[in-house]
């Protein structure tokens, strides 16, 4: 991919990830609903499954029916994408979607609900090791 075409891609990543590192799982959606246009079809499953997960993760906050299905469907599109794809830890943000996607599936909603404030789901960038 050309270096302009990732730093584009990077800027909507970053944008969403503040949205979703500060709560605000709707407004995450929007960052990247607003700019799908500019995401090269590559990428598009990879963004759509990040949209996908923030509005599970708003479905959940806000006690409204739907944040497994769209916590499910937003995991099937990120999985063929790299753990460290675009240089965010998707690894993380998929592994803790998929546990909190078990606690819905298990009828925990409260304890998955009550993990959005102990230890919010975050977006974050790749620790060099």
């Amino acid at each position: 991919m050309p270096e302009a075409d990732a730093a584009g891609l990077r800027r909507i990543v970053l944008a969403a990830a503040r949205e979703i590192n500060a709560g605000r799982y709707f407004e995450a959606h929007e960052e990247i609903e607003e700019r799908l246009e500019d995401v090269p079809d590559a990428w598009w499953p990879f963004f759509l499954g990040l949209l996908q997960v923030a509005v599970g993760y708003h479905k959940l906050a806000s006690g409204n029916a739907g944040a497994a299905r769209m916590l499910g469907n937003g995991l099937e599109k990120l999985e063929p994408f790299a753990d460290d794809a675009l240089g965010i830890d998707v690894g993380a943000l998929r592994r803790r979607a998929r546990l909190d996607l078990h606690r819905l599936e298990q009828g925990d909603e409260a304890g998955a609900r009550a993990g959005l404030v102990t230890d919010p789901p975050r977006l974050l960038p790749v620790v060099a090791r």
